[in-house]
């Protein structure tokens, strides 16, 4: 969640604000903000590999929040398992990364020592 915030707070600032603004119909009239969050979101890899490995997380707190559009606090723990989710995810691959980067680095120190 954090690297959405980071990548792509403008539009989730404005999504909050709709939401914010429209309690009782919120899923209905801040469709085009929730559409900009999930355009900008997309095309980060960290966000790419929350998507593909906490996608049923996310379903599940969607459809707490479609069920409960007046009561969103029902969702809190929906949203808690989904963040938990997207925290291993992004660390997992944040691991990975550094390895790449660490090959990386030793092919090219010995590259250097030929």
């Amino acid at each position: 969640m954090q690297l959405v915030s980071k990548y792509c707070a403008l539009e989730l600032e404005e999504y909050g604000k709709c939401v914010q603004s429209n309690p009782s119909d919120w899923h209905l009239k801040c469709k085009e903000h929730k559409t900009s969050v999930s355009e900008c979101s997309s095309s980060h890899p960290v966000v790419q590999k929350i998507k593909s490995d906490c996608g049923k997380e996310y379903g599940v707190y969607d459809k707490c929040l479609r069920a409960n559009t007046n009561q969103v606090e029902e969702c809190i723990p929906a949203l808690e398992t989904f963040m938990q989710c997207a925290e291993n995810a992004s660390e997992h691959l944040k691991k990975s990364w550094n390895s790449t980067q660490d090959l990386k680095k030793k092919q090219n120190t010995s590259a250097t020592k030929v």
